[in-house]
């Protein structure tokens, strides 16, 4: 089991994978925009503050530091291209798990290839002069940001995370953080962290190795 060290009042379920297979199969694709539907028809004519849940990303991201209203959570912006009709689009049957899984939970998450990181990893503030190369191809600057970090350095945010660390077609062990905020009921999130990991058994025919809450 890989370990995670926290440096701010914050949890996180931690999960570990391995054996999984990397696909363009599209089923889990289909969960992720029937659960896109569910809101949609439930919350469309609402303001999306009120959708329950979504206030709890907003808390996680100011105990970060970061202003959720200027930075969304990937949670918080994929729920509003449901509720506003625009199209998403599948990566692969892994991403989509992940992508399902913040949408349903409306907390952040990330997924990275267990073999790319190296060594324990820490959720740190950045250091002067740390950044890397986004999942969207721009530069990330990292200072005085929190983000996940290996022996090698950052390699993942609750906002974007690396090429680094990112899963590829070659990919057979994962490790995923869903992020939460201090107050979140502990209960709900090993919830979540189990329900995430047989999701990813269920579409990605891995085998679950850890599935736990971690604190500070």
């Amino acid at each position: 089991m890989i370990k995670l060290r926290l440096q701010l009042d914050i949890q996180v379920g931690l999960i570990e994978l391995s054996g999984i297979t990397v696909s363009q199969d599209r089923a889990a694709f289909e969960q992720l925009r029937a659960c896109g539907q569910r809101y949609a028809d439930h919350y469309g004519d609402t303001p999306i503050s009120s959708v329950p849940g979504i206030q709890n990303a907003r808390k996680l991201f100011r105990a970060l530091g970061i202003e959720p209203t200027k930075h969304r959570p990937s949670s918080e912006a994929m729920l509003r291209r449901f509720l506003k009709g625009k199209e998403i689009y599948s990566v692969n049957n892994v991403v989509d798990v992940s992508n399902w899984c913040a949408l349903d939970f409306l907390l952040p998450n990330g997924i990275y290839d267990r073999s790319k990181i190296i060594g324990d990893i820490v959720l740190r503030k950045g250091l002067p002069g740390e950044s890397y190369l986004g999942l969207n191809n721009q530069e990330v600057h990292l200072q005085d940001r929190y983000a996940l970090a290996d022996d090698r350095g950052p390699f993942g945010s609750p906002k974007t995370d690396s090429r680094r660390s990112c899963v590829d077609q070659k990919t057979r062990d994962v490790i995923s953080i869903i992020y939460a905020p201090a107050e979140f009921d502990r209960d709900l999130l090993q919830e979540y962290t189990n329900r995430y990991a047989r999701r990813i058994e269920e579409y990605c025919h891995g085998r679950v190795q850890t599935a736990t809450v971690v604190t500070v």
